[in-house]
């Protein structure tokens, strides 16, 4: 597999901080993947807020439940500072992110890939990715119309990050 990490950006999206967590400190930090362990092996998080980011060593990390956790940072030691810090996004390095193996992909690569359909029809520019609980979901845009493409086999027949291209088979449907 040809190494992608060109398409990374320097920074993630993992989560927010979703307020403080007891006297000493420590943030409740919601992870936007609830199945991720990111902030048990990262030793650095960046905190985003306000149109500033401040980088901060990570001390202790403690699942909370339901994909939220307690997170312990240098230079954060009382309930204020924890508290002020509510609503700032938790970014990573993606440099730190463990490679994709073959066939796969992280999904904030995919936003910009244009979308094509296999008789070479343009559908748009992923814009966003959710999951709907069954399967994620590409939103694709392009002028007014937009698109919801489910991210199946069925669905999604090849993917090319180095050319920005996702090749789609339209079932009936999906683009009306």
């Amino acid at each position: 597999m040809a190494d992608n990490n060109y398409l990374l950006p320097a920074l993630i999206r993992v989560g927010y901080v979703s307020g403080a967590h007891g006297l000493n400190g420590a943030l409740r930090i919601k992870l936007d993947n609830p199945d991720s362990s990111i902030l048990q092996v990262q030793q650095q998080l960046t905190l985003a807020q306000d149109g500033e980011s401040i980088d901060y060593t990570i001390t202790a990390v403690r699942a909370a439940g339901r994909g939220t956790f307690k997170v312990t940072v240098d230079r954060v030691g009382c309930v204020e500072k924890a508290a002020a810090l509510r609503g700032a996004v938790v970014m990573v390095a993606a440099s730190a992110l463990p490679p994709a193996t073959a066939r796969e992909f992280y999904y904030f690569q995919a936003v910009g890939c244009e979308i094509v359909t296999t008789t070479g029809l343009s559908v748009g520019i992923i814009e966003e990715v959710f999951s709907n609980g069954a399967n994620d979901v590409w939103v694709v845009r392009q002028r007014s119309a937009e698109y919801l493409v489910p991210v199946i086999e069925d669905v999604v027949k090849d993917i090319d990050l180095a050319a920005r291209r996702v090749i789609i088979e339209a079932l009936p449907g999906l683009l009306e």
